[in-house]
Parts: C-alpha cells; sequence; structure tokens
C-alpha cells in the first residue's frame, strides 16, 4: 500500500473544516456590503463560492502537505476538525463583524513510526516536526506568489485567494499551542523570525493591491 493514503473520516475533516473556514472567509472579505445592512439579506451566494475555491485551494494544499511531509518520513497523519476550532471560525467572523477569522477550524495530526503492533507514538524529533509544520505555512506563501500579479491585473478571485493564503500562513506560524509556528519556534528561532516577517510582508502587499 501506498505511503501517501487518505480514510473516509479524514475525507471528511476535511469537508467540513473548509466549508466552515470559507463561510467564514466569505463575511471578512465582504464585511462592508454583508454587516452594512440586514445580514440575511445582504448575504450573497458569489461571496462564498469565491471564498470556497480560494480556501478550497489555500486550506486543503496546507494541510496536505502537512500531511504528505509527515508520510514521506514515515509518520502517521491524518486531519481532524476541531469542533471548537469550526465553531470559533464563524462565530468570531460574525461578532467581529468580519473583522477576524480565526483560521484554526483543525489540525493535521502526526504519531510516530509503524511497529508490528500499528502506529507507536514514539518520539518525533523537533527538526522533523519544525519541517512538516513549516511545510503547510510555505505552501500558503507561495500560492501568495503565484496570485499576486493577478491580484494587481483587478481579478477578484485572485486578491481574494491571495489575501487567505496570506492570512493562513501569519496565522498558523504564530508560536503558540497547536499552531504550526509553535513547531518551527521549538526547532529554529531565527528561521521562524525570518520566515514569519516574509509572511507579514506578503500579507501587507495583499493589502495594498
Amino acid at each position: 500500500m501506498s505511503k501517501y493514503h487518505f480514510s473516509i473520516e479524514e475525507v471528511k475533516h476535511i469537508a467540513l473544516a473548509t466549508i466552515a473556514l470559507a463561510f467564514a472567509f466569505s463575511l471578512i472579505l465582504n464585511s462592508d456590503a454583508i454587516f452594512g445592512s440586514f445580514f440575511i439579506e445582504s448575504y450573497k451566494l458569489s461571496y462564498f463560492t469565491n471564498a470556497l475555491i480560494a480556501v478550497g485551494l489555500a486550506f486543503i494544499l496546507h494541510e496536505l502537505a502537512h500531511k504528505f511531509v509527515a508520510q514521506k518520513k514515515g509518520l502517521w497523519a491524518e486531519f481532524r476538525a476541531w469542533p471548537m476550532g469550526l465553531v470559533m471560525a464563524v462565530a468570531l467572523a460574525v461578532f467581529t463583524r468580519g473583522g477576524f477569522v480565526f483560521a484554526a477550524p483543525g489540525a493535521t495530526m502526526i504519531s510516530g513510526k509503524r511497529s508490528p503492533l500499528g502506529y507507536s507514538l514514539s518520539h518525533i524529533n523537533l527538526k522533523d516536526m519544525g519541517v512538516i509544520g513549516i511545510s503547510g505555512p510555505v505552501v500558503n506563501v507561495i500560492l501568495t506568489a503565484i496570485a499576486l500579479p493577478f491580484a494587481a491585473m483587478g481579478f477578484q478571485l485572485a486578491i481574494v485567494t491571495a489575501q487567505v493564503n496570506a492570512w493562513l500562513a501569519i496565522f498558523n506560524m504564530i508560536p503558540f499551542a497547536m499552531l504550526d509556528g509553535a513547531k518551527v519556534w521549538q526547532w529554529s528561532k531565527p528561521l521562524w523570525m525570518g520566515f514569519f516577517a516574509l509572511c507579514v510582508g506578503m500579507f501587507a502587499i495583499t493589502l495594498m493591491v
């Protein structure tokens, strides 16, 4: 069997998290139009579909990067949605009137290498965790860079894609709790500082287009 594989449960969790995050981003990206009047009447399906395309690309590829890098190292890796994270993603977007997205509706769970009895919880060294951790934000930075030239030409979907990817990179690089940034910080603080500065710079550029 290929070392790169998915379970049905994982696919369900990815789909649920993607939909929740897309809805949250649709509120942020269209906050003036949505919260300027009665919410239900002003919300348009196009807001969600544009966000779903951008978030689907950004979020799924982000998590796949974690998964495939971990599996390449012989580790077990599957995405699991976090119920509280799903609620917070949507609730904070609504309660802040489109001011903030909690971009952690779940995470790729990782455990040790396969033993005759199954997957163990053996120690995973800091470098491996750091490399796995930074792989997701690296994908988001690359996607931001690809989208920016088209965003500068005024393509709305490219603008949304650039902003979503840049925000996912910044948020996930915060060195706190289960976020990717905590793993990178523990592995290499200089690398974390340099890459986080790059993420902030990319996000600033997306706000100018």
